[in-house]
């Protein structure tokens, strides 16, 4: 980014390990399947990919990963949000996200750095089975 910070809500730099699931308009599972299909090192049962955020604020978020993301590609995350960054105790949350900007071999080791938008976040504790 050049010159002025143009976010309105400010990051928070953690090193948190999450899991993310890469939707689709047309249907999730639809979308999974096809991802798992192309990509043998996924968890074939669930499309569940894993990563590790390394800032995020109430509307973004900014995760490695060693697997590919498009540009615009809606995703679900699901991490602990630490104390931290609560100030209260540890939370388990899901949130809606869009990818807005991938950078390949982020920092290297193989991983890309990708930035989310988040339209929503949830605790956890109000989702039933979300691993089915």
């Amino acid at each position: 980014m050049s010159g002025k910070e143009r976010r309105i809500a400010p990051r928070k730099d953690c090193a948190v390990p999450l899991r993310f699931r890469i939707l689709s308009s047309s249907g999730a599972a639809e979308r999974l399947e096809q991802h798992v299909e192309t990509n043998p090192r996924l968890t074939r049962s669930r499309g569940i990919l894993e990563g590790e955020a390394v800032n995020l604020s109430e509307r973004g978020i900014f995760f490695r990963s060693r697997e590919a993301v498009t540009i615009g590609s809606p995703i679900e995350i699901y991490f602990r949000l630490p104390r931290e960054l609560t100030g209260r105790t540890a939370e388990e949350v899901r949130c809606s996200a869009r990818v807005v900007h991938v950078v390949p071999n982020e920092g290297g080791e193989g991983l890309s750095g990708i930035g989310a938008t988040v339209e929503r976040y949830e605790p956890i504790a109000s989702i039933r089975n979300w691993h089915n």
